[in-house]
């Protein structure tokens, strides 16, 4: 059964890094709170409680909305908000981007698809990130994918899901972003969709869009 998405242009935690003992994983802690903490490892995301142990034996020992007790790859440390480092203390930063409306009121950035620069619109009502046939022919994405329907404003179209290694918008930058590839040449212009919103923080200043890392 294919999935459907959709790609409809409408528009509308603190990061601590765990290095982690040779040979194993990259553990990131994307959120704290009394008795369980939110990690993120390889692209994926798990919740443990106290006393829980996780995907390649991240064991959390005792969590609060401050700090969180973990062993991992053969070490243990509390991470706090400002501590998120074995063996030292890193001065902590929040990558943000600000972007202003056109005109007419969208809200356009130029960013990196692969390393690739790419005009997008930032479009909270596409599932993922959307570009046509022929932006993916300019991107070297030209075969592969699974093919799914996709619902936009023309009706229901069939498209080919893929994963980017890498999408970039100013400082803000992911790895492993699923996204969707129209057939033709529409979206004339490459849609921002979920697939990274929903893992950076966003709000509304005034008239500003701010785009924030977690």
């Amino acid at each position: 059964m294919r999935a459907r998405l959709c790609a409809n242009r409408i528009l509308p935690l603190l990061l601590c890094l765990l290095l982690p003992a040779a040979g194993a994983a990259e553990l990131r802690v994307q959120g704290l709170f009394e008795g369980r903490a939110l990690f993120a490892m390889d692209g994926d995301r798990f919740m443990l409680r106290d006393g829980e142990t996780g995907p390649q034996g991240v064991h959390l020992l005792r969590a609060t909305s401050r700090s969180a007790l973990v062993e991992y790859g053969g070490q243990r440390q509390e991470l706090t908000l400002e501590r998120g480092r074995f063996g030292g203390v890193y001065q902590r930063t929040v990558a943000e981007i600000r972007i202003a409306p056109d005109s007419q009121g969208g809200y356009f950035v130029r960013g990196q698809i692969n390393g690739q620069t790419v005009p997008l619109m930032v479009d909270t009502g596409a599932t993922l990130v959307t570009f046509s046939e022929a932006e993916a022919q300019r991107l070297n994405l030209r075969s592969g994918g699974v093919e799914v329907d996709v619902e936009t404003a023309s009706g229901i179209v069939t498209g080919r899901r893929v994963l980017l290694d890498r999408v970039q918008v100013d400082g803000l930058g992911l790895d492993r972003v699923e996204a969707v590839v129209l057939p033709g040449e529409r979206p004339a212009t490459a849609l921002l969709g979920m697939s990274f919103l929903g893992r950076v923080d966003m709000r509304n200043e005034g008239s500003l869009l701010v785009l924030q890392v977690r």
